[in-house]
């Protein structure tokens, strides 16, 4: 069994609503068994995987969610390990750094906290990593039509006329 496996098997008994099963169980195991061998802690994947909640209606799978939290912090290179006082929020237990959400507490982060932590911001309605400018779902969510005039194999999304 990869390491990976075994980390999201212990996010599954600890948080039921992230249990992964079959095909996805192996695929996003063998993800994070890949980042850990590049430099990624299991704590640190442990953080990005459940410190955001899932989405209010799941539109997708919860396979899928995990799969972008992990691609969205797979295109950054490791977080560097703090090796004093300074140890970023992953390294801390689960309630503190879930419970420690002000600006105060950002504020006060030093710059290799502030370089490592990076907040992904996830559509509330379908879990894609990307929302739209100033609103908390993406523009398929939010039923934006496609622009006509964006070349290209992907089509681009636009706020409507108003």
């Amino acid at each position: 069994m990869h390491p990976g496996i075994g980390l999201l098997l212990e996010i599954g008994a600890s948080r039921p609503e992230l249990l992964l099963t079959g095909k996805a169980l192996t695929d996003q195991g063998r993800v994070a068994t890949v980042m850990m061998d590049a430099g990624w802690s299991p704590a640190q994947l442990r953080h990005v995987i459940t410190d955001r909640p899932l989405p209010h209606s799941v539109r997708t799978s919860v396979g899928a969610i995990i799969a972008a939290r992990l691609r969205a912090a797979q295109a950054y290179p490791p977080p560097a390990a703090a090796d004093h006082h300074d140890a970023p929020p992953w390294d801390k237990p689960f309630t503190s750094a879930t419970t420690e959400r002000s600006s105060t507490a950002s504020a006060a982060r030093s710059v290799t906290e502030a370089l490592t932590y990076r907040a992904l911001v996830e559509c509330a309605g379908c879990g894609v990593p990307q929302t739209a400018p100033g609103e908390d779902l993406c523009p398929a969510c939010l039923g934006w039509p496609l622009c006509r005039t964006c070349p290209g194999p992907t089509p681009r999304t636009r706020p409507p006329r108003r």
